[in-house]
């Protein structure tokens, strides 16, 4: 359990049809478990057979959403805060502070309020795989380790080459 706690973040990529780095937009809260607004990123893989669990997903269930995309790679800071969802145990800690609903499977939350405490909040692969398809809260939608940012926390952004 890794929740509300300063953790080394790995370097992030971020998929992005945008030719430069763009500016992070407020969150604002939605009846989906996912909040409109933010900045989306994978954890930065080289080493494995996609760069991020966000290509995965995307080669295998959507290939049209990561066609003519620019990928940036970005350096979080050290001294983030971030929250980490790596069990359903840590979802339930997130939920019982922050939680608005959970109707028909969908947990929703005040991410407003969350982006006034924490800097992003990451669902690594456990966290993931221990929660989409939990009840009676659940993170289905997400669909792979992800973080959302609620601000700019980067020590270094720059664009790289990918060819998927």
């Amino acid at each position: 359990m890794k929740s509300t706690t300063t953790v080394m973040v790995k370097p992030q990529l971020l998929c992005t049809e945008r030719e430069e780095f763009q500016e992070i937009k407020p969150v604002k809260n939605t009846r989906f478990v996912k909040p409109v607004g933010g900045l989306w990123t994978s954890t930065y893989t080289p080493e494995e057979e996609y760069p991020s669990a966000w290509v995965e997903w995307c080669v295998r269930e959507e290939p049209e959403w990561i066609k003519d995309v620019n990928f940036f790679l970005l350096v979080p800071r050290k001294d983030i805060k971030i929250y980490v969802i790596d069990c359903y145990e840590d979802l339930e800690r997130l939920y019982s502070k922050f939680g608005i609903s959970s109707e028909v499977g969908l947990t929703v939350m005040d991410w407003e309020e969350i982006a006034k405490h924490y800097d992003g909040v990451m669902l690594t692969e456990a966290g993931q795989v221990h929660t989409r398809y939990s009840r009676p809260l659940s993170l289905y939608g997400w669909d792979c380790e992800s973080t959302v940012w609620f601000r700019d926390v980067f020590e270094g952004v720059k664009k790289i080459e990918i060819n998927i």
